[in-house]
């Protein structure tokens, strides 16, 4: 459509992490939804994003970044259909497809008029979703004739008083059928209802059926649209372009080889499209690199984890556009809990859209969930929405050899089994496959990660909210990664990276394990212990929960007690010596 004026504006990282495909946006005189990426057009695609690791794990030929600074950037449609008039002695509650003036629209930049008196109408704020990602307009004529009906008579939606409370909302028909709102938001009003299996964002395609139930809404609720997200640092030597050249003639290069034999096919593609720049050798392990798929997110970090411990070898240097480390010397009495401190003064993070879950928070690190409904790209070129952020941050690698004595204390052993069961329900629950156990190693970290962002964010500069983390845990792994950035920019400001220092990161950690010792929610706060509907023990918003955009885990498997000695569980602080040593306090 070609707008006269805008109907709102978006950045490039809302339409990755708030306001993608399927979600719902409020725009300057409507409520809108994002279309599906095959109903985006050249037009409404920016530059290439080029990540061949990620790529490679996605099994996608490229990213784009949308289209900003023009006019039209954005597909979209209006939604919700109904709409209510806006004059107090209207209050017409009709459906704007029926009526719909794509001129007027246009002129009215995205405003929706009355068909009986003219008068602006208001998107309704009342929607209905599923557990399996539908969304539909509120079922006006079911409510008000209290089940299916036949009758297509007007309805009004009224208020009855000076509140905004639902009980004083009532919906009318000509047919003089009438019902208030009150219980509008409780599923159980709804039994006997299946979800219409509409999906908004592909306006024109056929609805599935759906046997799902249907839960009540607002449009504006919090727990509408999670965005199912997947992000790497960008690493060498996957940095290199000839990985980008290989990803981009990808499709061609297989067809060359199944039609002339790989040696021959081979031989081929290096000639026309590497000779000129790459040797032979560079080409086969790029081939090599790219052939061997990456099946499980778990394999990218472990690429990440090795890049920056390795950051020294020759291999990981040749490329210092993306990714650039230095190592920090430790002081003794911090190197029998943490081996290494990392300052990455330069990285580049891509972060990819690839679809969107209703009602329940989608999990990170799970390759496939349910209940996720997944961007489609129409039939060309498989291709994803992304954004890139480049910027700095502070690598921490704990002592292997210490934490494995430390997962040894009985107490600590129970409560690493307490967490490894409840999240295993957790995950059964939900219908979760190939997750990845969650121990006490794991609560340690992202413990302790949450502890230094909240000091950093009070010593940097920066926001809680900007900061973000990326925990490295496994049989191979044991680290934290705190960084920063910024889409569209060609970095930050170095406020994080200085912090990283010996000098700056004594007193940061001691302020960290100082306030953890104690919250002013105590006894309450460390009395909690986990459960597999709530994945936290000692750990609330006063101590250690962060802004959800920071945290990689939705402030989930958190435990200040694993980290400093608090009261009933004092044998349990994987840094209760260090308390004593660093802060002069004995627990």
């Amino acid at each position: 459509m070609n707008f006269y004026k805008k109907l709102g504006e978006i950045r490039p990282n809302q339409l990755i992490t708030t306001y993608g495909p399927g979600s719902i946006m409020d725009a300057v005189n409507d409520s809108l939804t994002v279309l599906d990426i095959e109903y985006w057009t050249n037009d409404n695609i920016g530059k290439e994003i080029r990540d061949a690791r990620l790529a490679n794990y996605m099994n996608v030929r490229k990213f784009f970044m949308p289209k900003t600074g023009g006019k039209e950037d954005v597909p979209v449609i209006s939604f919700p259909y109904y709409h209510v008039c806006s004059k107090g002695s209207c209050k017409y509650l009709f459906d704007m497809r029926d009526y719909f003036d794509i001129e007027q629209y246009k002129n009215e930049q995205g405003e929706v008029k009355c068909p009986k008196c003219g008068f602006p109408a208001y998107p309704s704020r009342f929607i209905t979703v599923c557990e399996d990602g539908h969304m539909d307009d509120f079922p006006w004529r079911w409510w008000v004739h209290h089940g299916e009906t036949s009758c297509k008579e007007d309805m009004y939606l009224k208020s009855m008083g000076n509140t905004s409370s639902l009980a004083e909302l009532l919906v009318e028909c000509s047919c003089g059928a009438k019902r208030v709102m009150s219980g509008a938001m409780q599923k159980d009003k709804f039994s006997g209802l299946n979800c219409s299996g509409n999906h908004p964002h592909r306006p024109g395609g056929k609805p599935k059926i759906c046997k799902k139930d249907v839960v009540p809404s607002q449009r504006g609720a919090s727990n509408v649209y999670f965005a199912v997200t997947k992000n790497a640092i960008s690493i060498p030597p996957w940095t290199n372009p000839i990985n980008d050249i290989m990803g981009a003639q990808r499709a061609t290069i297989e067809t060359l080889v199944e039609a002339m034999g790989e040696e021959a096919g081979l031989e081929f593609a290096y000639g026309k499209y590497f000779a000129d720049k790459y040797s032979k050798d560079e080409f086969l392990e790029a081939y090599e690199r790219l052939s061997k798929n990456i099946k499980e997110f778990t394999e990218l970090k472990e690429m990440e984890y090795a890049a920056i411990t390795h950051h020294e070898d020759v291999e990981y240097q040749h490329d210092v556009k993306y990714f650039k480390a230095e190592e920090v010397s430790l002081v003794e009495n911090l190197k029998p809990y943490i081996s290494r401190v990392i300052k990455i003064h330069r990285l580049r993070e891509v972060r990819v859209l690839t679809g969107f879950t209703r009602l329940e928070v989608p999990e990170p690190e799970i390759d496939e969930q349910a209940h996720v409904v997944k961007l489609k790209s129409g039939s060309g070129e498989k291709w994803l929405p992304a954004v890139e952020i480049n910027g700095e941050g502070v690598f921490i690698e704990l002592n292997r050899n210490t934490i494995n004595s430390w997962l040894q204390i009985e107490k600590v052993k129970e409560r690493s089994n307490k967490y490894a069961q409840c999240y295993a329900s957790y995950c059964d629950k939900k219908g979760w496959q190939n997750y990845k156990i969650r121990n006490a190693e794991y609560v340690l970290l992202h413990t302790l990660s949450h502890m230094l962002i909240k000091e950093m964010s009070m010593q940097s500069g920066y926001s809680s909210s900007a900061l973000h983390e990326r925990i490295y845990s496994s049989e191979n792994m044991c680290g934290i990664l705190i960084y920063t950035g910024a889409a569209d920019k060609e970095g930050s400001l170095g406020g994080l990276v200085e912090l990283g220092g010996m000098n700056k990161l004594i007193p940061l950690l001691k302020s960290a394990l100082e306030n953890g010792l104690t919250c002013t929610t105590d006894p309450e706060c460390f009395m909690k212990n986990p459960t597999s509907d709530r994945l936290n023990g000692a750990a609330c918003h006063s101590c250690t929960m962060i802004s959800e955009t920071a945290c990689e885990n939705g402030n989930r498997l958190l435990d200040r007690a694993l980290v400093v000695p608090v009261p009933e569980h004092e044998e349990m602080g994987y840094f209760r010596e260090l308390v004593k040593d660093l802060c002069g306090i004995q627990v």
